[in-house]
């Protein structure tokens, strides 16, 4: 066995994706976050969110990328059991008074999910 053999293989050096030229091209053409991610091939909000500070802490202005800081708790998605969860308390919802045990009839209208409370 060869002494190349015994030392330990080191990991890939993963490299930056950060683009300050690009970056501050998509946020003056007022791209949103998804598209300045699909751009810059990112893959992760929080990364872009490290990038748009180090261009605000390199350029020493304030910049304002939309769709950044929008919740992901008030906008529901589908899960990899096809399901969609819906925390009433994320949409501001306590006000409808919803207790364990209350169904609802679900309806598509014009491509919108409607929920109808059953009332007993």
């Amino acid at each position: 066995m060869s002494k190349k053999d015994d030392q330990p293989t080191k990991a890939p050096k993963i490299e930056s994706k950060y683009n300050p030229t690009l970056l501050r091209e998509c946020i003056k053409n007022n791209d949103s976050a998804t598209e300045i991610m699909t751009k810059l091939g990112i893959a992760h909000k929080q990364t872009l969110k490290q990038y748009v500070l180090k261009l605000i802490s390199d350029d020493r202005h304030f910049y304002e990328v939309r769709g950044m800081y929008v919740k992901s708790s008030t906008r529901p998605k589908v899960n990899k059991n096809n399901e969609i969860k819906l925390y009433l308390k994320n949409l501001g919802l306590e006000e409808l008074q919803l207790v364990e045990g209350d169904e609802f009839t679900v309806m598509v209208e014009n491509g919108s999910i409607v929920l109808t409370k059953i009332e007993h």
